[in-house]
């Protein structure tokens, strides 16, 4: 009987045991199917495709062939599911940041940077893109400090299967009867300039900015050579070409160029008049105006503030600076944060006195990268002045992103040529109620 019991007790416990078991959790990491067999993870996809148009590589290849480091220079297709949107700005640049990979998922992803919509053309809807999305971009791979990605000025060249117009819109006019800058402006004004591309003709009378990525030049046009009445934002030379450096425009020449007209608000609330991105000059002709060579201003911080000076205008007592040199990363920088507060404050960095005497036209460039800031304009400006004592502001051409990147940028300081006594400043404010942004400034030069 004893046996009996026993046997009974031993069988409670065994089923007892069985029973806890139940409530204990397998761990996450496993995951077994019926058969009671781990599955096998997904591999990556294998790498396909040459990077052309009618064989593009699929994301894989992409990134092996950023690894490999070579033709990087080339233009190249890549296609691709878009695993997320970081940001698209329909409102100042029309461009976007976004993921891609082979399967939608973040796994063996590629950041596409500041690329422009289908057909190369600016974004104007912020829910343009979306996760799932197929696309094919076309542009130049870099490996950007570790970071496997497509370079700014890129753009789809189709999405979800579909292309831009293959047919190009028909020219508004011809090289014979290209207009003048006052007519293209009018033609512009009246809303007439959206159905295709214009000749225009007329007098340089600045060259502003050089993109050494995309090799083009902006500059402006008037009909008497002096006023800046129409820009040409970043176009290309005659008949397509490449541009090498700031130096192949010179004011004074006369050029018929062709492109897409159009008008465009700045970040200032100015409505510019202008030739959109990726005209080319069609004719060329004319003496240019004699400009001094020389930069009248250069200061690339490498080793020390370049008789630079700083004007703390409103400093408080818990710091000691704003603007401070940056020895080891050889540029300036600016902030009024401290430990977790954002204080109020302002300090401007001032250049020595340079000289314009004999300038028709003269341009601020620099290098600049920040972050953390709400409102750049607010938080960063450049300014002018020509006694030290009242100090002009003036529009630059590009802000940067929030990430650290330097990206060029310039201001135009045509207004200030042929005046003896100029300085120019960079001043960093803060209200204290918004975040106090970080800035770094290296590579400044006037010319």
């Amino acid at each position: 009987m004893k046996k009996i019991i026993f046997s009974m007790m031993a069988l409670a416990l065994t089923a007892t045991a069985f029973t806890g078991c139940e409530d204990v959790p397998a761990p996450y990491s496993m995951n077994f199917d019926d058969s009671n067999v781990t599955p096998t993870p997904k591999p990556a996809a294998d790498p396909k495709g040459s990077g052309t148009e009618a064989d593009p590589f699929n994301v894989a290849a992409a990134l092996k062939y950023i690894e490999a480091g070579q033709n990087l220079d080339k233009q190249v297709y890549v296609s691709g599911t878009i695993v997320s949107v970081k940001e698209i700005d329909a409102t100042n640049y029309g461009n976007a940041t976004y993921y891609i990979s082979d399967d939608g998922t973040a796994s063996g992803q590629l950041t596409v940077y500041r690329g422009y919509d289908l057909g190369n053309k600016k974004f104007t809807a912020a829910d343009r893109l979306k996760a799932g999305d197929k696309v094919v971009v076309y542009g130049k791979l870099v490996n950007f400090n570790g970071t496997k990605e497509f370079t700014q000025g890129n753009y789809i060249y189709s999405l979800n299967g579909k292309k831009a117009e293959d047919t190009p819109a028909a020219d508004l006019n011809t090289e014979a009867t290209a207009w003048t800058v006052a007519e293209a402006v009018q033609k512009i004004q009246a809303g007439q300039t959206a159905g295709g591309e214009a000749y225009v003709k007329g007098i340089i009378s600045d060259v502003n900015f050089y993109d050494a990525t995309h090799k083009s030049l902006t500059y402006y046009l008037s009909d008497n050579g002096t006023d800046k009445t129409l820009k040409v934002y970043s176009g290309k030379g005659l008949n397509g070409a490449d541009f090498a450096s700031k130096e192949d425009l010179k004011a004074g020449q006369t050029v018929v160029v062709k492109g897409n007209l159009k008008s465009f608000t700045n970040k200032q609330g100015q409505v510019v008049m202008e030739v959109d991105k990726g005209s080319k000059i069609v004719s060329i002709s004319g003496t240019p105006s004699p400009q001094p060579s020389v930069a009248a201003l250069t200061a690339k911080f490498d080793a020390g503030m370049d008789n630079f000076t700083v004007n703390d205008i409103s400093l408080p007592s818990q710091l000691t600076y704003i603007w401070k040199h940056d020895a080891s990363r050889k540029y300036m920088k600016a902030t009024s944060h401290k430990g977790t507060s954002d204080y109020a404050a302002q300090s401007r960095l001032e250049s020595p006195v340079f000289s314009l005497a004999g300038r028709t036209s003269a341009t601020l460039t620099f290098m600049v990268a920040g972050n953390y800031f709400s409102n750049a304009a607010s938080n960063f400006k450049v300014q002018v002045s020509t006694d030290g004592t009242t100090w002009n502001d003036v529009p630059l051409s590009t802000y940067p992103a929030k990430d650290w990147k330097f990206v060029a940028t310039s201001c135009d300081l045509s207004a200030y040529a042929g005046q003896s006594t100029v300085r120019i400043g960079f001043l960093y404010a803060c209200d204290g109620a918004n975040a106090a942004g970080t800035w770094e400034i290296k590579d400044v030069e006037v010319k």
